[in-house]
């Protein structure tokens, strides 16, 4: 027997009721729907949170007996800045030192990589202090916010205060150390602040390579150059390269007016990771230097 479901002639008030559950069931599956997808975006999100320290630094371990290969006189430093946590650094030393570089650098390899960059400073007659982070070359420990690195800087400056006048020391940071060397000569007096290929703060260079992430609300690292360089009473130098795509130059240019003692180079077609290389460059570091 065929069956026909003439809707025309149905009961209305079952068609209503019909419409009504219809409407109930789309509504809980949407609701539920959003639920998930909230539910997935902010696993999304706290794994980042989480997961900054591998997203930012890139660290090389080495072995505990690996030997520098460096031709120049250095001296090798362990240097505790908490219990149980040393951290590895070299000296260079000059011939005839005027002074010293306290050089802070960026967010990947270790010692043996950054080890390269002391020749030039030496060649100026400046010793050269450099040193890796928790967990980078030597060093042990791990890096867990950016109060440690601030504070671990603060310390091995303290340090080398003890060989040096204050007043020969250069603060010289580059990439993520800039925040890193701003803060540092905000809160002391040292000779000159030097800046190669800075950000305006941290969170912005997030934002640059990463705009789909709501950067002010997961970072933990803010490194708020912009709000130190106004601090810093000594003569700043900033470095920043035209064709840099890692920390774009549009950044660093942002800080030039934060303080009347800065003094903003752009290197003409220099990129993140060759301004050794740039005749800008070096000419201005000869004025600075000699």
């Amino acid at each position: 027997m065929l069956i026909d479901f003439n809707f025309r002639q149905a009961n209305p008030s079952v068609l209503k009721e019909f419409s009504y559950f219809s409407s109930m069931e789309v509504l809980i599956w949407t609701f539920l729907g959003l639920i998930v997808l909230l539910g997935i975006l902010a696993g999304i999100l706290l794994s980042i949170y989480f997961l900054q320290e591998k997203l930012i630094f890139n660290p090389i371990k080495l072995p505990n007996d690996y030997n520098f290969p460096f031709n120049q006189d250095f001296e090798e430093l362990f240097i505790e800045v908490d219990p149980g946590i040393a951290l590895n650094a070299l000296l260079f030393k000059s011939n005839a030192s005027k002074g010293l570089i306290f050089y802070i650098h960026g967010n990947a390899d270790n010692l043996r990589y950054w080890g390269e960059n002391a020749p030039f400073f030496l060649e100026h007659g400046y010793d050269v202090f450099m040193y890796d982070f928790r967990g980078f070359g030597k060093s042990n420990g791990k890096i867990k916010g950016e109060r440690n690195l601030q504070r671990d800087a603060k310390i091995l400056y303290r340090k080398m205060r003890e060989r040096y006048k204050e007043e020969h020391i250069i603060v010289y940071g580059f990439s993520i150390g800039t925040g890193i060397a701003a803060r540092l000569a905000s809160k002391n007096n040292p000779k000159a602040l030097i800046l190669e290929a800075p950000y305006f703060n941290f969170v912005s260079l997030v934002r640059y390579h990463k705009a789909y992430l709501p950067a002010e609300l997961i970072s933990k690292y803010h490194f708020r150059t912009n709000r130190y360089l106004p601090n810093v009473k000594v003569p700043i130098t900033i470095f920043h390269g035209t064709d840099d795509r890692k920390v774009p130059f549009y950044l660093g240019a942002k800080l030039k007016d934060l303080n009347s003692n800065i003094h903003f180079v752009a290197v003409q077609d220099a990129t993140h990771n060759d301004m050794q290389l740039m005749h800008g460059y070096k000419e201005e570091m000869n004025k600075l230097l000699n």
